[in-house]
């Protein structure tokens, strides 16, 4: 029997359902949680704690949810195979040389992200999107009554992007808004990081005057998230002054509590137990993405529609690829898009569980975690 040891890094909430496939397929699972470093290219305590688990035993890989370079230095050293599957979307690392180790493999659920590090000669790196393992433990979330017309669990994102506009003068906090207003008109495909790259004079100018020292990627992530920030507000918002509308995240600010008055704020909710429940009673379910993530299938999307409930998602090229939009889920392109389309589907309740159930069946069918582990698996065994 081979085998494993999950490394439970990041505390990720699909890692039981990862462990559970992967003793299915036949492995022999050893699962350890170890804290999560502020730096994670270099921890002396970590790198320790992680070279005696790995030389305690005889191991066929190791395995974490996300990359995490100092697990790839540590197997690299050792000789030992490092696995790991993504859910992050631009992979938060600061260069790629631990990616490209022989003994690290790299399975990624954006497959923009995928062909990007394709295209830069890395044979290591492997398409897998996501899965959800509702399916299994609940039949269909909306067995409960229905509390609100809309809902978003999730966070609102925090950007560095208010600190840095605080330096910036007026030409640059005008470039830096035009280009964040024109981003967050398109869908579907994401220019800002491309754009940085060919104005990198521009990003060393903001570096001048921030006294940072911020690359194209850096900056365009803060970039992204603050256009998230007021993606998510903005339909908030609107939604609330329609429709009965909740929203599950932690602490808001008090600015934010006042422009989101008529919104039922409710506290962060367990993964397994709270937040199926709360996509049942909810008529329709938000899914506003990450703005960088233009191409692949967000975690949340699939959770929502794994049990039952119905999904109106901002469009992502995935998305659109692997589900049919209006008979398994429904996107939106813009916030107005998104405010039409909710009053729509609130007005026409068949169409509506029409929907949200031939979704719970796509995801069932072909986003199954067994089915994951088993393309890792024979991977392995290349």
């Amino acid at each position: 029997m081979k085998s494993i040891l999950i490394c439970n890094i990041y505390k990720h909430y699909t890692i039981k359902y990862i462990s559970e496939s992967f003793k299915e397929h036949g492995f022999k699972v050893t699962e350890k949680s170890y804290f999560t470093p502020k730096d994670q290219y270099h921890d002396d305590k970590l790198e320790k704690l992680l070279e005696k688990d790995i030389e305690d035993s005889s191991w066929d890989f190791i395995f974490t949810v996300n990359f995490c370079p100092l697990v790839s230095v540590v197997c690299h050293k050792l000789g030992v195979r490092y696995v790991s599957w993504t859910y992050d979307t631009p992979m938060n690392i600061e260069r790629t040389d631990e990616l490209c180790y022989p003994t690290s493999y790299i399975f990624i659920f954006d497959h923009a992200e995928y062909v990007k590090y394709r295209n830069q000669g890395m044979d290591n790196v492997y398409y897998l999107p996501l899965a959800s393992g509702f399916s299994s433990t609940f039949s269909d979330a909306n067995d409960c009554y229905y509390k609100y017309d809309v809902s978003l669990i999730g966070n609102l994102y925090k950007s560095t992007y208010p600190v840095i506009k605080e330096k910036l003068d007026k030409y640059y906090t005008g470039y830096l808004d035009g280009i964040m207003t024109a981003q967050r008109g398109i869908y579907g495909s994401y220019f800002v990081l491309d754009l940085l790259k060919e104005q990198n004079t521009d990003v060393e100018n903001i570096n001048k005057l921030t006294g940072f020292n911020l690359s194209p990627e850096q900056l365009s992530y803060s970039l992204a998230a603050y256009m998230t920030y007021l993606d998510r507000l903005s339909i908030l918002a609107v939604m609330s002054n329609r429709y009965k509308t909740a929203l599950v995240t932690g602490s808001l600010e008090k600015s934010e509590k006042e422009l989101l008055k008529q919104v039922s704020i409710l506290p962060k909710m367990d993964y397994d137990s709270e937040m199926p429940k709360l996509f049942g009673m909810s008529k329709i379910n938000l899914n506003p993405p990450f703005r960088a993530m233009y191409s692949g299938i967000p975690q949340r999307a699939l959770d929502i529609m794994s049990c039952g409930g119905f999904l109106l998602s901002g469009y992502t090229q995935e998305l659109a690829y692997y589900f049919e939009d209006g008979n398994e889920l429904v996107l939106y392109d813009s916030i107005e898009d998104a405010v039409e389309k909710a009053g729509f589907y609130l007005k026409h309740d068949e169409l509506r569980d029409k929907i949200r159930r031939a979704g719970q069946e796509k995801v069932k069918t072909d986003f199954g975690f067994s089915d994951r582990i088993s393309v890792i698996a024979e991977t392995m065994d290349e």
